[in-house]
Order: C-alpha cells, then structure tokens, then sequence
C-alpha cells in the first residue's frame, strides 16, 4: 500500500482475514486498507467484525463510525464514534469525526462542544470554523453567531466564505442592510459565485438593480453554469421578477431553477411516498382522546403542523409574542427520534411500529433530549413550548407517545397560494417533491389525508387554523388560539411584528411586518401552473 499497489495490498489482505478470520486486528487492518482505498461500504463488513471481536478497541470503532459516516450514513455512525470517544476522549482524530458525524446528522448540542474544542486548537481552520458558527446559528445563537464570523474576519482573514456565512447570520436577525453588505463582500472576493448573488436577490427583492439582474442572467445563459448555481439562481430571480410583477418572467425562471433541481436530486418518488403514508395510516389504530383536566400552568409543547409556507412561521411567531411561550422554531428533533428509534429501541422495525410499541425508558430518553432542545432558550416562566416543524404531520403518533399533553395547530392555506409558493422556494434537497406541481399536488393529498386521520385517531386535541382568515381577521383568530393552547390573552401577541427574535425560515421577513391579505389569492398571477396543480390534487384537499 505505502508502494502505491492498492490492489495487491488489498488481495494480500483480503487473504490474511480469511485465513484468520478470528483476528481482530486482521479484521481492522483489511477494513483500513479498504477505507483508504475509498471503498467505505466495502470496509464496513470487516470493521464490523472487528469491533464484534474487539469491542473495547477504540481504533476499530472510529474506523467503523468513519466508514459509515463517509458512506453517507452520517446517524449509524454516530454510535461507534461515541463510544470511541469514551474510550479514547484524547484523540483528535476520533473528536473530529464525532463532531462531524453528529454535524451532519444533525445534533448540534452534541456537535458544538467539539467543533468548540477543534476551533480552539485551530482557529484558522476555515471549515471548523464554518461549522461551529452553523451549528451556533441551529442552536438559535444568532447573536452568537454573527460575533462569531465578525471575530473570525477581525482576525485578519477574509475568505468569501465568511462574509456569506455572516451575512445569513445577518438576515436571521432581521438586519437587511449587513446581510447585503456582507453579499457584496463575498462577490467582491469571488465574482460570478451564486450563493451571494443569489442571497443579495433575495434580501433586495423589487430593489435589485438592473446591472445585478443582467448579471444573474448573464450567468443563467451560460453553458458553464451548473445546475445547483442554475437553481440558486433561478429560485431568487423568479422573486425579482414576482416581485415587479413580470409574472411570466418569475415563472419562468422557477421553472429553470426546477428543472435544474431535478438534475441534482432525481425526480420525486410518489409511489414511496403514498407507501409512507398507508404505513402511517396502518400503524397508528385510534386511540382514546387525551386527558382534558391537564394543569394550564405544566410545561406543554405546542406543535405547529402542516404543509410548507402555509402560515407556520406566522403562527408561531403570533404565539411566541406571548410572555409565557417560547418559540422554538424548526425543531429537527422529533425527525431525528423517528430516524434514530429502531437504533436506540435495537429493533429491525420501522419507527410507525415503535412509535407505540418502544420501551418506556427509550421513550423517556428521547423525551429529556427533545426538552433540552426546546428550552435551551426559554425563559423560566415559560408555559408553552412551541415547534413549528411543519413536516411533523407525519409523526404525530410519535408525538403524542413522547407527549401525551401536547397541543397540536394545524395550518391550512388554499392549496394553489401553498404550490405556487413552494415552486418557488428554495427548499433543500431531499424535499424533491418540491420541484413539479403534479408532485406538490401529492404532498399537499398525502398532507390531508394524515391530518384527517389524526383529526380521527390521534388522542392529541388539534386546533384548525386558516390561513386567510388570519390575516383577514388576526384578532379573532389569534384570541382563538390562545384560547386554544389554554394561555391568557396578551395584546403582544397582535404586535408580532416587532418581536425581534432571530427567525431562519423563509418566512423571515414576512413575520417582521404586520398581518397583510397581499398573499391571499396569489395564485391567480399563475394559471397555468395552478391548473396543472388542481388536475392532479385529490378532490378532497381542493378548495
């Protein structure tokens, strides 16, 4: 192998494990061997022997997590990196393939000690130091954050990589005018480079000058344009375009931006999709409804449900205005429980099955470690805990076995105001139904249909809210839903606007201004793409 032979390397030792295959070093030198070869998948069967072998080796168990990690499963990793790291809490090596693995599967209480302790040992580290102010940013530091990227470039450094990572820092606070200061510096480093362009589009909106916007096309007409640039790009020109009301223009270049998505993240998969939702559905038998005599003064968690760009961000920041409830915002943690559940229950079933079937001690982990998220930031007296995930439709049933007192809101929004807002956002990439209106269309059926029949089954009391009525009536609506999450009525919650918390949805400048009706029947600038989205919705989630 140090000769450069990998295949020879690898034959030779592909014949010592098999001729020892009780070796636990053997095992591990044929699984590094196949790692540093690049064959990660091909590495975890021996690896695994080896830890199977040599449980106690923490060199086999960070070589394990790491082969996992780089195959891409970034969660199965996690468990021998952990224990690696109790075995061995001094090598750097195994620390910074935690904090990456615990990065990318995204728990970043966990992640922010260690990129904590590398950044420590490396400041100029330009990756570490990315990621420690990412991870500030999820764990709601964006005050943090912003300090964070300010110190790095006052230190004398100025990739463009910082300035972009301040000036999204900058815009979850709100602050417009740093954000495309911070673009333009970027831009000034690294012309032509989407990510800001894409960013100073979206923060300038009907503001954007001319010369940027033949830019951004010039950019979009070139053949060396990739698709993820075709897409950030095309995503934020199509709000420009909205934005002047030049509606063809704007759907036009969503489209692009789809299309070139659809490059990047193959087509949307509606038959695994349905299949997810039969499985839900077949799994979570009615139950009786929750107690109603809960004490209004307990800690209760708020879910805040439904599809995407249907008022969630609205709603929660309505009832984050009131002095006894915390916003939370995008929680990933009840995602995570349903991912992580067949791992900590050490059960080959499906999380649908373990939602109610899991020990009561794994359940009570996974409870603690949600809790922890959610009142990181909350002030003492907080009564209400609110997630506004809006995907955690799909697992109320998780939900109401971790909390049996919660308190579910469901935002509704006309369906076509809904497609043609998502079309045109830039969502991440494993949201692929996103990309084509026949497939938002089967979301938004799938959508309904969950909710109808946690509406049936779910033991959890669910509070309807309408989109337009809302904002056509906020006092009304929003005296309802205090009433609802059992809460006083403060006249805070009418001012939401200027609640100065950092938000990090798309959202994120909507909720800093007052209740409007400007987004109610939107759709009808877009016919054609409506039309499309009606002939393909379920009859009985059309409006």
């Amino acid at each position: 192998m140090q000769g450069g032979d990998r295949s020879r390397a690898l034959h030779w030792m592909r014949q010592a494990h098999q001729r020892a295959p009780e070796s636990a070093e053997l095992a591990e030198q044929y699984g590094s061997l196949l790692a540093f070869s690049g064959d990660f998948r091909g590495a975890l069967v021996p690896l695994a022997r080896a830890v199977t072998l040599a449980p106690g080796n923490p060199s086999s168990l960070y070589l394990l997590g790491l082969a996992r990690l780089r195959s891409g499963d970034a969660l199965e990793g996690l468990s021998p990196l952990r224990r690696a790291r109790e075995l061995a809490p001094a090598d750097p090596r195994i620390r910074a393939a935690l904090a990456e693995a615990e990065f990318i599967a995204g728990f970043p209480e966990d992640a922010y000690p260690l990129l904590l302790a590398q950044h420590g040992d490396d400041p100029a580290n330009l990756d570490t130091t990315l990621k420690l102010g990412e991870t500030l940013s999820r764990l709601g530091e964006h005050a943090q954050a912003l300090a964070h990227y300010t110190a790095a470039l006052g230190r004398g450094a100025a990739p463009a990589d910082l300035h972009m990572a301040r000036g999204q820092a900058r815009e979850d606070l709100g602050d417009r005018d740093g954000a495309a200061e911070d673009y333009r510096a970027a831009l000034g480093i690294r012309p032509d480079w989407a990510f800001p362009l894409a960013g100073l589009l979206d923060v300038l909106r009907g503001k954007a000058g001319e010369d940027l916007l033949a830019n951004v096309r010039r950019l979009l007409d070139s053949p060396g344009t990739g698709a993820a640039d075709r897409a950030l790009l095309g995503y934020a020109l199509g709000k420009v375009e909205d934005a002047h009301g030049r509606h063809g223009e704007a759907m036009a270049a969503w489209t692009a931006a789809n299309d070139a998505r659809r490059q990047m993240t193959g087509p949307h998969d509606p038959d695994a999709l349905a299949a997810l939702r039969d499985r839900i559905i077949a799994a979570a038998p009615a139950l009786p409804r929750a107690r109603q005599d809960v004490d209004p003064r307990q800690v209760r968690p708020v879910f805040i449900v439904g599809m995407p760009r249907s008022g969630t961000t609205l709603t929660e920041q309505i009832l984050a205005s009131h002095p006894q409830v915390h916003g939370c915002g995008e929680l990933p943690h009840v995602n995570l429980v349903a991912r992580h559940l067949p791992l900590m229950a050490g059960s080959p079933k499906p999380w649908q099955e373990l939602a109610r079937t899991a020990p009561e001690d794994v359940i009570q982990a996974a409870r603690q470690r949600y809790l922890a998220g959610a009142q990181r930031h909350a002030p003492a007296d907080a009564l209400r805990l609110v997630d506004k995930a809006p995907l955690n439709f799909f697992q109320l049933d998780l939900v109401a076995r971790l909390f049996p007192d919660a308190l579910v809101v469901w935002c509704r929004r006309d369906p076509r105001d809904v497609a043609v807002s998502i079309y045109a956002e830039n969502f991440s990439l494993e949201e692929a139904f996103a990309t084509g209106m026949e497939s938002i269309a089967q979301f938004i059926g799938v959508q309904h249909a969950l909710m109808q029949h946690w509406l049936a089954a779910s033991p959890l009391p669910i509070h309807t809210l309408h989109y337009e009525a809302l904002v056509q009536d906020l006092d009304t609506e929003a005296r309802k839903l205090l009433a609802f999450v059992e809460l006083p009525w403060d006249e805070a919650c009418l001012d939401f606007h200027r609640n100065e918390r950092g938000v990090q949805t798309p959202s994120r400048w909507q909720v800093r201004q007052p209740a409007h009706t400007r987004s109610v029947g939107r759709w009808r600038n877009y016919p054609e793409a409506t039309a499309r989205l009606l002939a393909a919705l379920p009859a009985d989630a059309r409006p």
